[in-house]
């Protein structure tokens, strides 16, 4: 497609094309990041639960949750489901630094974030 558009020299077309490049590699990037998140949503609680490792991989696996509340308050997930699994996956860095910080500080008590620690 990009060849044929290059040999026609048609400049907005090639834009549009480039364009569309770069929209797909983010999409890509956004997909990766979701896919590789162990996160479900738990209709029950209503929040999403997650997995972190304090001592890496080979170390222990703790379960935490992030309430759909401070899901959609700190970081805007639109309604949905799949919605507040992606909305975990696309900031799971700062999720994820405070539920080991509150693992870190008690680790025989659950973890469960709401909007109210952020």
């Amino acid at each position: 497609m990009v060849r044929n558009l290059l040999r026609g020299h048609r400049t907005k077309d090639l834009w549009s094309a480039l364009q569309l490049r770069q929209t797909l590699f983010e999409t890509s990037q956004q997909l990766s990041t979701i896919m590789a998140s162990e996160a479900i949503f738990l209709p029950a609680a209503g929040s999403v639960q997650f997995a972190i490792y304090p001592d890496g991989y080979d170390g222990a696996r703790i379960i935490a949750r992030i309430d759909e509340e401070a899901l959609h308050k700190r970081f805007h997930a639109p309604e949905g489901q799949g919605d507040l699994v992606q909305a975990y996956a696309l900031n799971s860095d700062s999720i994820d630094a405070l539920a080991m910080e509150r693992y870190r500080a008690n680790p025989n008590e659950a973890i469960c974030l709401h909007s109210a620690d952020f």
